[in-house]
């Protein structure tokens, strides 16, 4: 019995003797790594108030944007979505904006519409004929801009681009055929900045107007481009695409 605790106790002292610890190997070969081949990333400490963007280096107080934009209607069932104009933007400060976006629509009907002339599975040869039907003309709108967030983004390790998102609400005037209709809008977007003049604007964008249907009228024996004023009126809610190069002037 004395034996056996006589060995546990070598056994511990082996272990916590320094003679029991590994020893490095002598004559062991240094490994040394270039400094630019090592890692550059590091963790910071975490703040109790951390700021998220230091050195904002895009700022838009009192300064004018200017822009053309091509957009496009989403779900539009008759008629060609493709649409361009330009946009204006005048900054409050930097935070909020007034904007104005004016655009033109492009003429023809859609492949879907085309399809209906003449209209399948009737008995007799009946052409649909949307093309005589009101188009969409043109689209001019104000908007309130709020733009809440402003951020970088790494695309590749060497280059940053600043960004920001923005909402706006506003209203205006949606011309269909012969008729112009009030009009009121709302969407979000956001913007990349290539330098701090050139940016990338991205929208989207929801329409509400009350304009004609053109479905409540029998276009079959149709000729020419009927006025709006023949069809019913509907409520609709249009959403629209559009991408915009835009130029911010420098500050006055």
């Amino acid at each position: 019995m004395a034996r056996s605790h006589f060995r546990n106790w070598l056994v511990l002292l082996a272990f916590l003797s320094p003679l029991g610890a590994s020893a490095p190997l002598q004559g062991a070969e240094t490994i040394e790594f270039p400094e630019d081949e090592l890692a550059v990333e590091s963790v910071l400490p975490v703040f109790d108030h951390p700021v998220s963007v230091k050195n904002k280096s895009v700022l838009i107080s009192k300064r004018w944007e200017i822009g053309p934009t091509f957009g496009m209607a989403m779900l539009e069932p008759f008629f060609n979505p493709m649409n361009y104009g330009g946009m204006v933007s005048y900054h409050l400060n930097e935070e909020s904006a007034i904007n104005v976006l004016g655009l033109v629509y492009a003429q023809g009907i859609s492949a879907n519409a085309q399809g209906l002339n003449p209209i399948p599975k009737k008995t007799q040869v009946t052409n649909a004929n949307l093309q005589n039907a009101p188009a969409p003309q043109y689209l001019l709108l104000g908007n309130y801009q709020y733009t809440p967030f402003y951020g970088k983004i790494s695309i590749t390790k060497d280059y940053v681009m600043n960004l920001s998102a923005f909402g706006f609400v506003g209203g205006g005037f949606f011309a269909v055929g012969d008729s112009v209709n009030p009009a009121l809008n709302f969407g979000v977007g956001e913007k990349l900045y290539f330098s701090p003049n050139w940016s990338f604007r991205v929208d989207f964008r929801v329409v509400a107007y009350q304009g004609p249907d053109i479905l409540s009228v029998d276009l079959s024996q149709s000729t020419t481009v009927q006025s709006a004023s023949k069809f019913g009126q509907k409520l609709q809610f249009p959403s629209l695409l559009s991408a915009s190069l835009v130029y911010l002037f420098p500050g006055m």
